[in-house]
């Protein structure tokens, strides 16, 4: 499957875009969009399983245009052949009747809505979010943005690790976002706040047509202290919003394991998004 253009004007998630197809691609994985029967379209990794053969796989999709009813999306989904998807908002009742079993509930995405006007933007968060972010913003913190560039930004990829290691918790593999630079110039995108020269804080996102998604975020004590992902948020979202991004996927909500990480999205105005769930669709199973 090679990576196609996409098929409908629609705001698609990182893992439906095509350049996230490319990436993949780039990596040696099977990656491709393929159409939908005119209902929309899909992102499909394709993998040997032993024992079961090829595997179709989907994650936050398939994309379907809304002028189809939900009979024709399941009947274009079935046609498919897709055996896994980590489906996206609104698609459970297209699921079942184009025959996959729910097989794990669904997370919670945090969606901020940009704008290019800072005051704006402030506007959205909650009084308390705003309040810090003010206070990031008169800080004296040098705000930069620039292209991703491995050698010249390792450090923030590795601060990640670690405090991936010292948090318990795991992400997209960096090699994802290595790629994703390389095969989409100019849409991984680093955002650092520095006092005195030195790096505070820093975020990473993917842009991806008129969506991006905040892929990386690490913030040292001195940077906790001054409020300097509020600020850069606040920076990212007008910069973002100028090149022609409308919406800023933060990534899923944990309030068990990331609590403070869940209230920071929130805060700034996110609307909590459920997505869709597993669901499993295996050979020879008839929808």
């Amino acid at each position: 499957m090679r990576p196609a253009t996409d098929l409908i004007d629609h705001p698609l998630p990182l893992q439906q875009s095509p350049g996230f197809a490319q990436a993949l691609t780039l990596l040696g994985r099977d990656a491709g969009i393929e159409p939908l029967q005119g209902c929309g379209q899909v992102l499909v990794v394709r993998r040997a399983v032993r024992g079961l053969g090829h595997m179709r796989f989907a994650s936050r999709g398939p994309v379907f245009s809304p002028d189809f009813s939900i009979c024709d999306r399941a009947t274009a989904l079935r046609a498919a052949r897709l055996h896994l998807v980590n489906a996206g908002p609104g698609d459970a009742e297209v699921m079942r009747q184009a025959g996959f079993v729910q097989i794990m509930s669904p997370a919670t995405a945090a969606i901020l809505q940009l704008d290019a006007d800072p005051n704006a933007q402030l506007d959205r968060a909650f009084g308390k979010w705003r309040n810090a972010a003010r206070q990031g913003m008169a800080a004296g913190l040098r705000l930069r943005q620039r292209i991703l560039c491995p050698s010249r930004d390792g450090w923030l990829l590795d601060a990640d690790l670690a405090q991936q290691r010292a948090k318990r918790f795991r992400a997209l593999p960096h090699a994802l976002s290595l790629a994703y630079a390389q095969a989409n110039a100019g849409d991984a995108l680093i955002m650092t706040a520095s006092e005195g020269g030195t790096p505070v804080a820093a975020m990473l996102f993917l842009r991806h047509g008129t969506m991006a998604t905040y892929q990386i975020g690490w913030s040292g004590p001195r940077g906790r202290v001054l409020r300097a992902h509020h600020a850069l948020l606040i920076d990212a979202a007008r910069r973002l919003a100028a090149m022609g991004v409308a919406q800023l996927d933060l990534g899923t909500l944990d309030t068990q394991n990331a609590p403070g990480l869940a209230r920071f999205k929130l805060g700034s105005g996110a609307t909590a998004q459920l997505l869709g769930g597993t669901w499993a669709r295996l050979p020879g199973w008839r929808g």
